[in-house]
């Protein structure tokens, strides 16, 4: 069982990125990954090639995509949406969600974390 990798969207703020590899989580982000700027769809694939579950605050896009993912037969390696409520919530939120699952437990996985708070 691996881990769960996490990839965060640009929209989601670089120090939660920094708190879980303080916590020895493997966290990228999109300006880290030189992929600032492309779409939400190029984001899932790379997320989904180097086996990242997908962070986003973009919780009106990244549900749609899940879904349309699902439909076409292809794959994603989770999904995870959040709000931008509470930084600090959401990296216990994260936290706790990655202590509770592994990397094949994720795939193909939509998660709210609000659901984890």
């Amino acid at each position: 069982m691996r881990p769960i990798k996490v990839y965060l969207d640009e929209d989601v703020h670089h120090l939660i990125a920094h708190a879980l590899s303080l916590r020895g989580w493997d966290a990228v982000t999109t300006v880290e990954a030189g992929l600032a700027g492309t779409s939400d769809l190029q984001q899932i694939q790379y997320a989904a090639e180097n086996d990242y579950v997908m962070l986003s605050y973009n919780s009106s896009d990244f549900p749609r995509l899940h879904y349309e993912i699902m439909k076409r037969g292809n794959h994603h390696a989770g999904i995870i949406v959040a709000t931008q409520d509470s930084p600090k919530a959401n990296v216990r939120a994260l936290l706790s969600l990655l202590a509770n699952f592994s990397a094949e437990d994720f795939v193909y996985q939509l998660v709210y974390l609000n659901n984890w708070m």
